[in-house]
């Protein structure tokens, strides 16, 4: 498995993306987006991506500039990307929920029709990064996850992500699904050949299935957050969010069919609804209550929302990203194709 420089990988994902036709500011965002989840260990949503979206820009790409408004007022814009990158749109619709919080305390923007829309936790992270808190809700991604006491295919990935702010360091990020586990968690250990932990699948017998082949021939679904003693708890976060976010974006709640794919971003400005320097000083003292509690045995450290990502981001920063061999292979054939040049590893 070769250990490749972020920058490096930078340079190729954003070569691809521009051979592939994908404008240049829009083949920076991307770049950025998918070598970022990396870094902080969410593999899932990096690299892998490149001959993907590499290979769907050569068929089709839509640039954000084709996309329509559907509905403004002071709080809230809505977007129909029409086909747009869903990194882009999420990363311009981002912008748009921050100009309104300034505005207005808080700012939202909804966004459907778009494409994958990467690591959802970005988005809520810049947000952070303004001194506001961040949260962004969606009912995308596939049809994966199974309700709770059944193993069919009703329910969306569809994850969620949260930020706030810290004072002079990356602010806390909460990042998941309200299923038991991401979709491209397990794609990447079908990648490095590896067996899927048990609780992670539930098959047709309503057993575990440690076997990545019976999920990409959905002949087991992944399990909702809470597993099969607990599931009901993901099945009605994930049922609620469904809720909310598909008529508030008008993407429509999931049918089995091609409604769903929204997503809608939200911005609160803190220093409308109190003093910054307090807000900054309470959770930061909070986080420190929850990392004094006492550890047991096996545990090295306990970790606030999004302090796990960083300290593999320092890592990875020193020695660089593992990838596995099947992905770099794909990397390597969609860049020979489109004459990226390509260093040797």
């Amino acid at each position: 498995m070769p250990i490749i420089n972020h920058k490096v990988l930078e340079n190729i994902a954003y070569g691809v993306f521009k051979a592939a036709g994908i404008p240049d500011e829009e083949a920076e965002i991307i770049s950025d987006h998918i070598v970022t989840a990396n870094l902080l260990g969410h593999d899932s949503h990096g690299v892998w991506y490149i001959s993907r979206y590499g290979q769907q820009a050569l068929e089709k790409y839509v640039p954000w500039q084709n996309h329509d408004v559907i509905r403004e007022n002071p709080l809230f814009q809505l977007f129909n990307g029409n086909g747009a990158h869903g990194i882009v749109a999420l990363t311009k619709a981002t912008s748009i929920a921050i100009d309104k919080a300034h505005n207005s305390a808080i700012g939202m923007a909804g966004v459907k029709n778009v494409t994958h829309m990467g690591r959802l936790g970005a988005y809520p992270t810049h947000i952070a990064e303004q001194g506001m808190i961040g949260m962004v809700w969606t009912n995308t991604g596939g049809l994966a996850v199974s309700p709770f006491g059944s193993a069919e295919r009703k329910l969306r990935l569809a994850p969620v992500a949260f930020s706030v702010p810290r004072r002079n360091k990356p602010p806390f990020t909460l990042d998941m699904t309200f299923s038991v586990v991401a979709g491209g968690k397990i794609e990447q250990k079908i990648a490095r050949n590896e067996t899927i932990p048990d609780g992670w699948l539930v098959n047709r017998n309503g057993n575990y299935e440690n076997e990545g082949s019976a999920y990409q021939n959905q002949n087991a679904s992944i399990l909702p957050l809470g597993g099969l003693q607990f599931g009901h708890k993901g099945q009605g976060l994930s049922m609620i969010m469904e809720m909310i976010v598909g008529p508030l974006t008008q993407a429509g709640c999931t049918d089995g069919n091609e409604k769903g794919g929204g997503a809608l971003i939200t911005a609160i400005d803190i220093s409308e609804f109190t003093d910054i320097e307090t807000y900054l000083d309470e959770v930061e003292e909070f986080a420190d209550y929850v990392r004094s509690a006492e550890k047991l045995p096996e545990t090295k450290d306990i970790y606030a929302p999004g302090e796990m990502e960083e300290a593999v981001k320092t890592h990875r920063n020193k020695t660089g990203i593992p990838v596995p061999d099947v992905t770099w292979e794909e990397i390597v054939e969609i860049a020979t194709r489109l004459k990226v040049s390509i260093p040797s590893i």
